[in-house]
């Protein structure tokens, strides 16, 4: 492992689960789930949308998902049921959340308040160091219920 990795946030390519089913059928079992059996369900004034991304291979997030994986997102079918999802987010999720100049999908390792209201700090799991910088509420755009190999 090159020494400049360690000190600098790098990773390394680890195991990671493969995918055993297609994304299509992933994608119509999590349309078919029933929503208001979320814990949050009946807080929901309608359906979450879902989104099965395609993982980006950057390694950051291996041992739990990889390129490929099928991870099953979701994000509130509105302003008001997203800011609901977003309220519930815990030390342990996982999210993607958007900066001005890119996008990551970490999980969440601290939550904490400052002069400017709540915020969330993440890392990947196989990166050294956390991400930079604290994560407002209004920069969470989806939220993990799941990964589907």
């Amino acid at each position: 492992m090159c020494w400049l990795n360690k000190f600098f946030g790098g990773t390394v390519e680890r195991p990671s689960p493969a995918d055993w089913l297609p994304e299509i059928d992933v994608a119509t079992w999590a349309d078919s789930i029933p929503w208001e059996s979320l814990n949050i369900g009946a807080q929901l004034s309608a359906k979450p949308k879902i989104w099965i991304p395609m993982i980006p291979d950057t390694n950051s997030m291996d041992g739990v998902f990889d390129f490929g994986n099928n991870n099953i997102l979701i994000a509130g079918a509105n302003k008001s049921d997203h800011k609901i999802i977003v309220a519930n987010i815990i030390e342990g999720d996982i999210a993607v959340y958007r900066t001005t100049s890119t996008y990551a999908i970490h999980r969440v390792i601290k939550i904490g308040n400052d002069a400017q209201g709540k915020y969330f700090k993440f890392k990947g799991d196989n990166n050294y160091a956390s991400d930079p910088g604290k994560v407002r509420e209004s920069e969470i755009e989806w939220v993990s219920i799941g990964v589907i190999y």
